[in-house]
């Protein structure tokens, strides 16, 4: 019994952690704009309250805020038929649409309710065949099986 705790003792190695380095590096900032402004002297925080983002990157930034959505709202072929019935049953109702229990399967709210109706109307329709390329394009952007997945997109 004596011998194996003394064995154990004598094989035992002496766990030692490093302190980490708390400087970041320039190499590892990747943005050129940033990495020119880094002082070493200073903090992380310091450095960030230091730069001026708007600045840095006016060139970058519209001038001014689109008024209207980039991807105006479409209605796919599966809700056409609801919004029809909808339309039908209660007009432009859109409060008496979000508690139609019956039509409204997919739970819509009132304001998701007159969205739709609203794209409907304006006959922004989109067929089976424009949502299935339109997951196609998804996933070669952000693929979700295979080795495509696997793919280094963002360069590091």
């Amino acid at each position: 019994m004596v011998r194996a705790s003394l064995r154990k003792a004598r094989n035992r190695k002496v766990v030692s952690r490093k302190p980490k380095d708390k400087n970041l590096k320039t190499r590892q900032i990747r943005d050129p704009a940033l990495r020119k402004r880094y002082d070493k002297k200073k903090t992380l925080l310091e450095n960030l309250k230091s730069t001026d983002v708007k600045e840095m990157y006016s060139d970058l930034l519209p001038a001014e805020i689109p008024k209207q959505a980039a991807h105006p709202t479409k209605v796919n072929e599966e809700e056409k038929p609801i919004i029809e019935k909808f339309v039908q049953k209660h007009g432009y109702n859109y409060d008496a649409m979000h508690w139609d229990i019956k039509l409204n399967v997919f739970q819509w709210t009132a304001a998701a309710c007159k969205k739709r109706v609203l794209a409907w109307k304006k006959g922004n329709i989109r067929s089976a065949a424009a949502e299935i390329l339109s997951g196609h394009g998804m996933d070669l952007r952000k693929p979700l099986f295979g080795a495509a997945k696997q793919r280094n997109v963002f360069g590091h």
